[in-house]
């Protein structure tokens, strides 16, 4: 091929791969950032009618930090009076099988199958990251409210080889927590000053543009798939702009 002919390609070949390049890192940080948080938010979108149904006092999809810096998404709180329950809502029907130490669980839908991580090591680091974000109390843990967890799974879901334990129909232990909540029992006043602080550390009330945009940064950032999409997505919006600006 002419030589000269090379020369005169050389520049629209650059311009053309750095364009594919901007475009697919677009791309696929919208589907890595989009496509997992509108999936997840249908389930907890659910969970969180269900709950109010219930008339049960909750905080949704919320954001806590967690251990060396990390953050934790926590699926629902719901307020009792003497202290709070985790839920990690795993709104998935079928077939379920998985335990307490395997890494992940399966999903088989006929001759499907989907892997999914433990929900019952999600609900252990849930728990611990409000655990965290609730005051701190004495050496014995006097006045501390009371914090269990429990994963959540619909009516249709079936464990052949056993349910394990810590899981529950979703319907069953929202009745039982609706008994819980209409005992006759005081509310203990330390209930009332950590649901302040959790809420405070969640930004249950962002307060704002300023404070929505942080609540949603902290939403992705909290997701695995989340983080790395964002970066996608920024990396793809710059050269992109400076592709833009060199035209």
């Amino acid at each position: 091929m002419d030589p000269e002919l090379l020369q005169w390609m050389k520049p629209p070949l650059w311009w053309l791969m750095i364009w594919v390049v901007a475009i697919s890192l677009v791309m696929s940080g919208l589907y890595m950032t989009l496509g997992p948080w509108m999936r997840h938010d249908g389930a907890q979108r659910r969970v969180a009618r269900a709950l109010k149904r219930a008339g049960l006092t909750a905080l949704n999809d919320v954001v806590l930090p967690g251990p060396r810096g990390a953050l934790c998404q926590v699926d629902h709180v719901v307020r009792l009076p003497t202290g709070f329950v985790v839920l990690e809502a795993v709104m998935r029907g079928g077939r379920l099988v998985g335990g307490a130490r395997g890494r992940t669980w399966r999903q088989d839908l006929g001759l499907e199958r989907y892997h999914f991580r433990n929900p019952l090591k999600r609900l252990d680091e849930s728990m611990e990251a409000v655990r965290r974000a609730l005051p701190g109390k004495g050496e014995d843990g006097a006045g501390a409210p009371v914090l269990t967890g429990q994963v959540v799974v619909p009516r249709n879901a079936r464990f052949p080889r056993g349910r394990p334990d810590g899981v529950s129909p979703l319907g069953e232990f929202l009745e039982e927590l609706r008994g819980a909540a209409r005992a006759e029992t005081p509310e203990d006043s330390h209930v009332t000053e950590a649901w302040d602080a959790l809420r405070t550390a969640s930004l249950a009330e962002p307060g704002g543009l300023n404070g929505y945009l942080r609540r949603t940064l902290r939403q992705l950032m909290a997701d695995e798939r989340g983080r790395g999409g964002l970066m996608a997505l920024v990396v793809g919006c710059f050269l992109t702009l400076v592709m833009l600006s060199q035209s």
